[in-house]
């Protein structure tokens, strides 16, 4: 009768056994933590004084867009854009990069501001552009009067425009697609 029990104890201990073998499992990453990872790669690709070349310009009916370009066009050198971290990130941006800068312009330069945001497809599926981004005017609070080069920077879409980002480590360009208004693409070259 013994040998009975044994008997019924023995696939028991085999399942034991195999269960204190099985190597173990780490945890999956949360979307939180693999959306950092992204940023985390591409922040430091970003800063630098870079040149805005074949900027291409494609009219939009539907938007306010300047006399001067009745037509679409592309900017072989637009402006110049210097991008450094901000000394000061503001609160609400829950740790994502961000980045201060001046854009030279005809002579004129201009502070901006933007955040990386790491794009959801690149995440998940680890494809698509892996950033996007808001490029603002970032003047001290207080009175200001728009220059006409500025609001030109704002009717072409440059700025006020949310903006792809692809940046690869060690290349010494930087590729922005538009996403709303007459901006297609932007080649920026150091």
């Amino acid at each position: 009768m013994k040998a009975f029990h044994y008997l019924l104890l023995l696939p028991f201990a085999g399942l034991a056994a195999s269960c204190a073998s099985a190597p173990e499992v780490a945890p999956a990453l949360t979307y939180t933590e693999r959306e950092a990872a992204v940023l985390k790669q591409v922040a430091p690709q970003v800063a630098g004084q870079w040149t805005l070349t074949d900027v291409q310009y494609v009219r939009r009916p539907f938007f306010q867009y300047p006399a001067s370009l009745p037509r679409d066009t592309v900017f072989a050198r637009l402006a110049t854009l210097t991008i450094a971290p901000a000394l000061v990130p503001r609160a609400s941006r829950n740790g994502r990069p961000e980045f201060e800068g001046q854009l030279t312009y005809r002579g004129k330069t201009y502070p901006v501001s933007f955040s990386l945001y790491a794009a959801a497809d690149r995440v998940v599926r680890q494809q698509g552009p892996p950033a996007y981004f808001l490029l603002e005017y970032n003047f001290p609070v207080g009175s200001h009067q728009t220059e006409p080069e500025e609001q030109f920077l704002q009717d072409i879409g440059l700025v006020g425009e949310q903006f792809s980002l692809e940046a690869e480590a060690g290349q010494p360009t930087m590729q922005w697609k538009g996403l709303d208004r007459h901006l297609k693409s932007i080649t920026l070259r150091k």
